[in-house]
């Protein structure tokens, strides 16, 4: 008798554990995944009240239940990681990891894989990596990550202007360190320009690459990703078009995930998510100028924007950080536990003269990461997206009619063509008028 019951108390504990183990399971899978657990379970459940003598069968079929979600989870998985999406493995086992409630898993990972701090010891090598072009001639090549020669760019009277060379904080100068090299052109002119620099002083190890946009003669677009924001029927849909790759002049990334930000994203018409007060802010007009700033102050929602792309609050305000009063007012800057993640960051700012820069900076933390484009001269910024293959901005030249992308900083990675084959994410181009 007692041996009995302690089977059947075995049986129970078994089943139980079986259950919640399996519902965990179903939980993360979702969908199909969740309806197969929940069924299998409640049968299991059902024939353990009515009958506890067949135990052996019960506990079988409870692992095999496990087992078949367990199945159910790496089939997903695998299919999901084996899609050319442009970005790495590692980056799909993540993003495949966030859709499916393993968010807080992730990110502790990450937090664990980025706690290096980056190294004291100063930089032997800058990070820009791109045919330098002025409009009318190859000025020079930076190979390597180390600029071989200075550009002589033609005189162009009425054209903009490049920024004033930035000066170099740490002696001996790199070749090539704090000098602008046209990497765009349109309308005849110069329209984007790149360089690399070591801005931190204290931190000589860390490389900063900016490129500064002049939008006299571009327009900018928001193109929509596959899986963010997802959905269908979007006139800028998760690739540049063919026929409009012959004025594209250069792509830059998006901003976190929804689920990672408190603002809004509205778009050819859209909410996809409420605009949020306060927030940082990429603001498109109809002639394609694109504007950046605090929404309410520096960015009006008054109904004329094409699109409106929010990212946490502003990191660099008046040419101050702002990233301890972000944490303060519950900014998620990134995985940051402890504020000691060093990760690959990417931003947009306003410079002095009122133009817009891309910034991209690896290994630093929020902190880093806004004092960084302080030296760098921005007066007025916001984090774009972060980590791995998310960073990226792109300049495109045509070979034989194609257009063909290079990445502006040798750190940048994934496939630069993701933007013309098709992207997960979010993105922005910009294009010769």
């Amino acid at each position: 008798m007692v041996a009995n019951r302690w089977r059947s108390a075995v049986l129970n504990v078994s089943v139980a554990i079986a259950a919640i183990v399996a519902l965990f399971i179903g939980w993360l899978t979702g969908g199909v995944g969740l309806v197969v657990v929940i069924t299998a379970v409640t049968i299991i459940s059902g024939s353990a009240a009515r009958d506890r003598v067949h135990a052996k069968c019960l506990r079988s079929c409870a692992f095999a239940v496990i087992l078949t979600v367990g199945v159910w989870d790496s089939v997903s998985l695998g299919s999901y990681a084996a899609r050319d999406s442009g970005e790495s493995l590692t980056s799909r086992v993540a993003t495949w990891g966030r859709d499916h409630r393993l968010g807080v898993v992730v990110d502790r990972l990450e937090s664990w894989r980025y706690s290096t701090p980056p190294s004291p010891q100063p930089a032997t090598r800058l990070e820009l990596n791109v045919t330098t072009t002025t409009a009318t001639t190859v000025a020079a090549i930076s190979v390597g990550s180390t600029v071989t020669s200075i550009p002589v760019t033609t005189t162009q009277p009425q054209g903009p202007r490049p920024p004033a060379d930035r000066v170099p904080l740490i002696s001996p100068a790199l070749p090539g360190e704090g000098r602008w090299l046209p990497v765009a052109n349109a309308g005849g002119f110069d329209a984007m320009w790149a360089t690399s620099m070591r801005p931190l002083a204290s931190v000589g190890g860390v490389v900063a690459t900016m490129v500064v946009i002049d939008q006299t003669h571009l327009r900018s677009a928001l193109f929509n990703g596959s899986e963010e924001p997802g959905g269908s029927g979007w006139i800028n849909g998760n690739r540049v078009p063919v026929e409009m790759q012959s004025t594209l002049r250069a792509t830059m990334n998006g901003g976190f995930r929804f689920d990672h930000i408190k603002g809004g994203y509205v778009t050819e018409g859209r909410v996809v998510k409420p605009l949020r007060d306060g927030d940082a802010t990429i603001a498109i007009d109809a002639q394609g100028v694109m504007s950046m700033g605090r929404l309410g102050r520096d960015v009006i929602d008054d109904g004329h924007w094409v699109s409106l792309r929010q990212n946490l609050e502003l990191i660099v305000d008046g040419g101050v950080s702002r990233v301890q009063e972000g944490i303060a007012n519950g900014v998620w800057w990134g995985a940051d536990y402890g504020n000691e993640v060093y990760v690959k960051r990417s931003g947009l700012c306003v410079i002095g003269d009122g133009r817009l820069a891309y910034v991209m900076v690896d290994q630093v933390d929020a902190e880093q990461f806004a004092q960084s484009m302080i030296a760098m001269g921005c007066t007025r910024a916001m984090q774009l997206d972060i980590n791995e293959d998310w960073p990226s901005f792109a300049v495109y030249h045509d070979e034989n009619g194609e257009a063909v992308p290079q990445f502006v900083d040798g750190r940048m990675s994934g496939n630069p063509r993701r933007y013309l084959d098709g992207s997960t994410k979010e993105f922005f181009a910009f294009f010769e008028r």
